[in-house]
């Protein structure tokens, strides 16, 4: 009988013990548990929340007009924050063309902004008056009045512009003009700045290619007529038959030149 009991307090020992172990590690692990959220709440946290924004941007907003728009909270959480909404708020504004936000841990995020660049200046209408607007190569109003800088810009005309509101698209069917422009701009400024007006004679989808355009140049009197897109390369031939025709002798007694089809026609001035 004895035997048994003492049998019985052995393995009531060993269950105490084990039980203690259980214990004891539960303990430790809610320690750490507790270390953990005390180092998260009081120190990782606080040294998380955004302090530092730097700004790369050549659109010409000021930093007060920047922040205003990413509407950053007072305590923003490095690891909540989201990016792509920022960017998103950034690119409302009419000036902006592209935003790229960045997160840098800890604290930091890096902005940068790009503008939008005019392709040509159109006449819109505000308030019963005609005003000049700047497009990109979208096709995007982002800007309305001019100023002096702009009147380097070819003016596009024959497009009802209607009234002109910052931010909104001018009809889709005039995208490729603009694109072609800006095109154009990067790829040969010098020939670009020879384009004084681009009068849209008749639009139509890229896809069709039978926009018709006539182009007036700064360094002739006589109005070409084309057809389709505006390049370097229908430029550099236009210019040459101008040069051509001009060293012929016959430029002065012509009214307009045609390069609509394969060969060029011009018409001669009446009288």
């Amino acid at each position: 009988m004895s035997n048994v009991y003492m049998m019985r307090q052995k393995a009531s020992s060993g269950d105490e013990a084990v039980l203690g172990r259980v214990l004891l590690i539960g303990a430790i692990a809610l320690a750490a548990a507790l270390a953990v959220y005390l180092a998260v709440r009081f120190v990782l946290i606080p040294m998380t929340v955004i302090r530092n924004v730097t700004v790369e941007s050549d659109v010409g907003l000021t930093r007060e007009e920047i922040q205003s728009l990413m509407a950053l909270k007072a305590s923003e959480s490095w690891f909540t924050f989201e990016t792509a909404a920022v960017q998103k708020r950034l690119e409302t504004h009419a000036l902006v063309r592209k935003a790229r936000v960045e997160k840098a841990f800890p604290d930091q995020l890096r902005v940068y902004l790009y503008r939008r660049e005019a392709s040509a200046l159109v006449l819109g209408e505000t308030g019963g008056r005609s005003v000049p607007v700047l497009v990109d190569r979208d096709g995007y109003v982002f800007k309305i009045g001019g100023t002096s800088a702009d009147v380097d810009l070819p003016v596009v005309s024959g497009i009802p512009a209607g009234e002109a509101a910052l931010g909104s698209r001018l009809p889709s069917v005039y995208a490729a003009l603009f694109s072609d422009l800006a095109a154009l701009r990067a790829a040969s400024p010098s020939l670009y700045k020879l384009i004084s007006e681009v009068r849209v004679v008749s639009a139509a989808p890229a896809a069709e290619g039978s926009t018709e355009l006539r182009l007036f140049l700064t360094n002739s009197t006589v109005p070409v007529r084309v057809r389709g897109g505006i390049d370097e390369t229908m430029l550099k031939y236009v210019l040459m038959v101008l040069d051509l025709l001009s060293k012929q002798g016959v430029l002065k007694n012509i009214d307009e030149l045609d390069f609509r089809g394969g060969d060029v026609v011009y018409r001669m001035k009446e009288g």
